[in-house]
């Protein structure tokens, strides 16, 4: 049976923050200069814990496991104890006011075993830092109409984080945030506090509002058997994938009922796979697809796969094929084109080469040709084309005539020789 190794770490609570913590360097402190609990500082932390039965073993190796999450990642000195008690090791080299994660651990010929997670802050005696970018600078940037920003901040020495202008709310002390679709200009403010005193940063967004009207598409295409990207060409062969892409971005005006129509040329196949900003969608947008409205700026992705036909659909050479697209909303219609250049080559062994042999290929002709010549005898001889059994039962009567005449030669040599003994006689 397995014995329990009963731990206890005792712990001054602390508020859960942070970025990352870096270099510790703990020394190991006997029971009777342990403080009652963990204490913490700005830099520096005694960690305390308690072994209150060795369960028959004679030592028992205990240390503490720590770092800025639950994965912990750094660990104390093993300490090796000889009876149940309060121990404690001494932490230094922390980052002020930020929070780690610890637990004890004791290993014994039962095994290792871990405490519970504890967590403690270091405190700070400086103001905090704090610095917001949108779209990694800290602007002003220019974005265009209903199109969105990213806001990234950090902070360092900061209890806590909260927003302000465009934006509200208790913020963690690092992260990042889009701003959503905008179609004017704003201000983002990012305040950090401590004990000491707070600080502020802000980062500006500019919304460019001189939108054209109307609305905006545009076709591509990529070869998926080649893994080419989107363009508005691409090189082919016969039986290659394709899928093309249209986007449609409404202007300053709203746009409604949206029909996006796809003309495809001859030699391409349309294999469905349809898709709008890249969720499969019902329909054909052969016949004609509705897509809904679109907001002013906003935009939509269309995309369908495609097959290039089997090489008879196509001559000798390139062939150029163009894929149109039509968009309609209302009286106004916008179109484009995607283009594919299919190339068609002849096949080694054709008519444009002089011929070398049965297949032109030495293997094929040293190990098929003596095998149809085998086939062929074979056939001739199953078909009683060259009647071989005749000419062997011929054959047969022949030998055995011959024989019966040896035989009868050799009888009457004998017969004459054994009258010749007898007149001598």
């Amino acid at each position: 049976m397995k014995k329990n190794l009963i731990l206890r770490p005792l712990l001054v609570s602390g508020l859960l923050v942070g970025l990352v913590g870096s270099f510790l360097l703990p020394s190991f402190v006997l029971a009777e200069s342990c403080p009652s609990k963990t204490t913490v500082n700005e830099t520096t932390v005694t960690l305390v814990g308690e072994l209150t039965d060795l369960i028959g073993d004679k030592t028992t190796s205990v240390w503490f496991q720590y770092g800025r999450t639950k994965s912990y990642g750094q660990k104390t000195s093993e300490e090796v104890l000889t009876q149940p008690g309060v121990y404690c090791i001494t932490v230094s080299g922390l980052l002020p006011s930020r929070t780690y994660h610890y637990r004890t651990v004791a290993r014994s010929s039962a095994g290792t075993r871990y405490g519970e997670d504890k967590y403690f802050t270091t405190t700070s005696d400086s103001e905090p830092l704090v610095d917001i970018e949108a779209n990694g600078s800290d602007g002003p940037i220019r974005i265009s109409y209903n199109s969105s920003a990213t806001l990234t901040w950090d902070s360092s020495d900061a209890d806590s984080c909260y927003a302000s202008g465009a934006w509200s709310g208790t913020k963690t002390l690092s992260g990042s945030q889009s701003t959503g679709r905008l179609t004017s200009s704003r201000t983002y403010t990012l305040t950090c506090t401590n004990s000491e005193g707070s600080v502020s940063d802000s980062v500006r967004v500019n919304v460019d509002t001189d939108v054209s009207p109307g609305f905006a598409i545009g076709k591509s295409v990529k070869n998926l058997s080649r893994g080419t990207a989107f363009s508005e060409s691409v090189y082919a062969q016969p039986g290659e994938r394709l899928t093309f892409m249209i986007v449609v971005q409404a202007g300053r005006d709203s746009l409604y009922d949206i029909v996006v129509k796809d003309t495809l040329p001859r030699g391409l196949i349309y294999r469905g796979d349809l898709r709008v900003d890249n969720v499969l969608t019902s329909g054909n947008i052969i016949t004609g697809l509705n897509i809904g409205d679109l907001a002013a700026g906003e935009r939509k992705a269309i995309s369908f796969r495609a097959d290039v036909a089997g090489a008879g659909s196509f001559t000798f050479g390139r062939t150029e094929l163009t894929n149109t697209v039509l968009v309609s909303s209302g009286d106004t219609s916008r179109w484009d084109n995607a283009k594919v250049s299919v190339s068609r080559t002849a096949v080694a062994g054709t008519a444009t080469e002089a011929p070398t042999g049965l297949t032109n290929n030495l293997f094929s002709d040293s190990f098929f040709l003596p095998l149809l010549i085998t086939l062929l005898i074979i056939w001739l001889l199953k078909s009683r084309i060259l009647k071989f059994e005749e000419w062997l039962d011929i054959r047969k009567k022949q030998y055995q005539i011959y024989k019966s005449n040896k035989m009868l030669q050799l009888r009457i040599a004998q017969a004459k020789a054994k009258e010749f003994f007898q007149q001598k006689t």
